[in-house]
This record gives C-alpha cells, sequence and structure tokens, in this order.
C-alpha cells in the first residue's frame, strides 16, 4: 500500500493504554496527515510502499505537545514581572498599558516559534489580537486552539489598593465578547480543525455574573468549550468573596459553570476539596506549574484533582510570570514541585507528567480524539528527541528503560530535532521550514527596544525590579 511518509527504526512512545505505549524499532505509516498504521518496523516496512522513508534511528519519537495555555504576546517584557509579591499589580500591571498590538504580535510570533522548536505542536494562545496570532499560526502549519479574553474590568489594577473591588464597564465586556465571538466565526474549524477556538472570559472576578451567563449560553448554543482562569490567586478570592461572599467555585457551581465545558486554568487558590468537586463534575484542569511557581510561590491542588479522576493538560502561561514557553520546562517543574509539596518522591512520576503533555493534555483540552497519542486514526502530530543529545545520555532499555525520566528531568529543548504537524515536517535540525526565523528575531527585538525605550523609572516605581536594579542587582 501507498502511504505518503513512514517513520522506522523509532524508540516510539505512542501513549495509547495507561501508560507510554513504548514500541522498540516502531514505525508509523502515514497518509494526507492521518495515522493509518503503527507498529514494527519490520512490519511494516513489509506493508507500506511511501513517497518519503524518515529514519528514526536514535531517536526518541512521541505525540506532539500541547500547551493548552499561553499568553504569547507578554513575551515582549520577558524577564522585567519576576521575583514579586502581588505579580498582577506590582509586576506587570505597570507595563500594561505600553503593550499595544503592534508590540504584541511580533512577541507571539517569537514565543510561538521557541515552542515548536521544544517540540509544541497545539498552541493554546489566549490574549487579544488573536486574529493575526491565528494567521501566523495558520502559516507556520501549527495547531492554534484559540481564546480571545473577555473582560469587563479596564486596565487598572496597578492603580487599585488591594481591598477595592474591581470596576465594571459593560462596553468593555460587550467589545471584548464581540471579538472572540469574530475569532469562533473567521476561524474555528479552519484547515479541517486545524484552527479551533474557545470562549475566553478571563476568570469570574473580571466580568458580571450577567456576561458569565451569556457566554454560558452561547457555549451550548454553538457546542464551543470555556476556556478561564479559575481560583487562579488569593487575590480572586478575596473579589469574590467582598462581591458575592462566595468562594469562586461556589460561585460556579450556582451558575451551573462546573461541567465538562470548562477549562479552568491555574485552580492555585483552590482547596483540595474544591479541586475534588471541579474533578467531579467534568470539568477539567490546566496547570501551569513554572509560571505559578515564579509568580505565586504556589503549587496548586493537582494531585487532589487527578486523584479524584480529574483530566489536567499542561501550559506554559507567559514569559513575564514563566520565562518560557516550553512544555518539557513544565513537565520537570510539576514533577519537582509536587514532589517537594508533598516530601514524596513517588509523586508526579516522569511518565505521568509526559502523558499530561500529550493524551491527557489534549483529553483535557478537547482534542483528545485528534492529537495526543500516536494512533490509528489520528493526526499526524508528532515530536522527535535525538538520543545523541547530551542531556539524553546514555540510553539505557535494559534492564529499565531511561527514555522518559531523562526526556522529563535532563532534557531542556534544544533535544528536539523533528516536529510535524498534520504529517508535515515544520521544523527540522534548528531550522523553521514554513517561515523566516531570522526576520521574526529581528522583529522582535527591534520593537522590545523600542517598546522599552517609552518606559520610565517613574512608570514602574512599584515594580520589585525596579528596586533590585537600583542596588545593582540586576
Amino acid at each position: 500500500m501507498k502511504v505518503d511518509t513512514l517513520i522506522i527504526n523509532a524508540d516510539l512512545f505512542t501513549m495509547q493504554g495507561d501508560g507510554v505505549g513504548y514500541i522498540d524499532k516502531g514505525a508509523v505509516a502515514i497518509e494526507r496527515g492521518k495515522i493509518i498504521e503503527v507498529g514494527a518496523t519490520e512490519i511494516l516496512k513489509n506493508n507500506f510502499e511511501p513517497e518519503e522513508t524518515i529514519d528514526a534511528t536514535n531517536k526518541m519519537v512521541v505525540p506532539g505537545f500541547i500547551d493548552a495555555h499561553m499568553h504569547t504576546h507578554l513575551s515582549v517584557i520577558r524577564g522585567l514581572a519576576q521575583d514579586t509579591k502581588k505579580w498582577m499589580h506590582k509586576g506587570i500591571g505597570p507595563f500594561s498599558d505600553f503593550i499595544t498590538d503592534a508590540y504584541a504580535f511580533p512577541s507571539s510570533k517569537m514565543n510561538i516559534l521557541e515552542g515548536l522548536a521544544s517540540g509544541t505542536t497545539t498552541f493554546g494562545d489566549y490574549g487579544n489580537g488573536m486574529d493575526d496570532v491565528a494567521s501566523f499560526i495558520y502559516k507556520l502549519g501549527a495547531r492554534g486552539r484559540l481564546t480571545t479574553t473577555v473582560r469587563e474590568v479596564p486596565e487598572v489594577l496597578d492603580q487599585l489598593q488591594e481591598e477595592d473591588l474591581y470596576p465594571f464597564e459593560k462596553a468593555i465586556g460587550e467589545k471584548t465578547l464581540n471579538a472572540n465571538l469574530d475569532l469562533i466565526e473567521k476561524w474555528h474549524g479552519k484547515d479541517n480543525n486545524r484552527i479551533t477556538t474557545l470562549l475566553g472570559p478571563q476568570a469570574p472576578d473580571f466580568l458580571s455574573t450577567d456576561l458569565l451567563m451569556k457566554i454560558k449560553k452561547i457555549a451550548i448554543e454553538k457546542d464551543l468549550k470555556i476556556h478561564m482562569h479559575t481560583t487562579q490567586a488569593a487575590r480572586e478570592t478575596k473579589q469574590m468573596v467582598g462581591r458575592y461572599n462566595k468562594r469562586t467555585i461556589q460561585y460556579l457551581d450556582e451558575l451551573n459553570y462546573l461541567d465538562e465545558r470548562l477549562i479552568a486554568v491555574h485552580m492555585t487558590d483552590a482547596t483540595n476539596e474544591e479541586a475534588k468537586q471541579l474533578a467531579e463534575s467534568g470539568a477539567t484542569m490546566t496547570l501551569c506549574s513554572g509560571s505559578i511557581g515564579i509568580i505565586r510561590g504556589e503549587v496548586p491542588p493537582v494531585k487532589a484533582f487527578l486523584d479524584a479522576g480529574g483530566v489536567s493538560a499542561l501550559g506554559s502561561d507567559q514569559a513575564p510570570g514563566n520565562n518560557c514557553n516550553q512544555i518539557i520546562n513544565e513537565m520537570k517543574l510539576t514533577a519537582l514541585f509536587n514532589k517537594i509539596k508533598y516530601d514524596n518522591p513517588e509523586v508526579m512520576p516522569a511518565w505521568k507528567v509526559l502523558r499530561m503533555a500529550t493524551i491527557e493534555g489534549a483529553k483535557a483540552f478537547g482534542i483528545g480524539g485528534e492529537v495526543g497519542s500516536i494512533e490509528k486514526g489520528k493526526k499526524a502530530d508528532i515530536t522527535f528527541i535525538d538520543l545523541a543529545s547530551k542531556a539524553m545520555l546514555p540510553v539505557i532499555k535494559k534492564p529499565l528503560r531511561n527514555h522518559v525520566p531523562n526526556l522529563v528531568y535532563s532534557a531542556r529543548g534544544e533535544e528536539v530535532c523533528r516536529v510535524m504537524v498534520d504529517g508535515k515536517t515544520l521544523y527540522l535540525d534548528n531550522e523553521f521550514l514554513t517561515v523566516d526565523e531570522d526576520s521574526i528575531v529581528k522583529e522582535s527585538q527591534k520593537l522590545a527596544t523600542e517598546l522599552t525605550s517609552q518606559i520610565t523609572e517613574e512608570d514602574i516605581q512599584i515594580t520589585k525590579g525596579l528596586e533590585y536594579m537600583r542596588e545593582n542587582k540586576l
């Protein structure tokens, strides 16, 4: 049988079943972007006549990584909002007014390239200007699951006292919801579902009850999921209790928001009992360990959520809070932080976080029927890791395989040598095949310099970074 592509001789980790689905000298047959057979090389070589053969000898081959929560437009100020408490107010807040669309989109392109080069095939970007991001992801050839931020709170957080309730402006809510609906109308299902969309209420404390209920109604009518920051910090809890005399999960439950449509991001301030309630409702979770570790110094209750039968994805969030958009980094931090939190090295083993980055993440993000595992009938989103890379050596298969622990605990992203989406190679041996990396890098740096040249010390007086700078510690 003729096929477009046959991958052979791989150290193949399919994520089929309950584990990692390892096949030694594995092979994958791909036709028109879909996987039509998976098995041993010696069998598939006899059954298929490929137009292209990819010899994956000494390569670890895994499903493409799912980054289920990103704010790529913020990477223009990477490294300027770290090591500070009250991050929303004193970290990112003073810079927010300066990050216009002109600066945001080039920043997004740079972060998306960073993610692709480290094995991410599905980008869950969330923010404003998503039409431009969708266009870029479409051109790049990657998979996008995109969300426009809907909110009613104006950009005044850095001007409020901690005890102040946020002001709501109905006109902002209408404008941002219409932008979300425009994105859905234009892009949802584009290119055989390579680009899909979600509804994006920013968080329960950023929208009125009326607007939240309107979004829920639209989600049901259009059969869409809702991608929302949920119990993301103590700040949110104070807002909810101050306004409604209820914590977030109780409030959402009373609004019938806790169901399979909800993708709850962060859950930082949720109790174990609330995490259990969310899991049992059918809602899923997206965990951003690196970002929450840096911004909050906390570990969300993902273990309680998973123990209750919940399904969780991983997200890299944004560069001013995490510093990178690499799911390999998220796997490592998720494993380490939970081991430390529970004082138990057996918590969050490497295989479990790899599944969160692939098949479990795809399920949590609502695309598990299409991607997340290497199996017959799914789309060929595949990442190759060079086992000759120093961080992956030595390669040991007996008496124990060390591929998965080395990927999670040793790799840093540059070990990725090939990335495929829909069976097409987009990145190969440090080269992007569909876009001009050099021009994107130069544009990103030029605009970052232009943006920051407008910001004075007076503009960022409340940031911790300025204090460190004045003390010559930065």
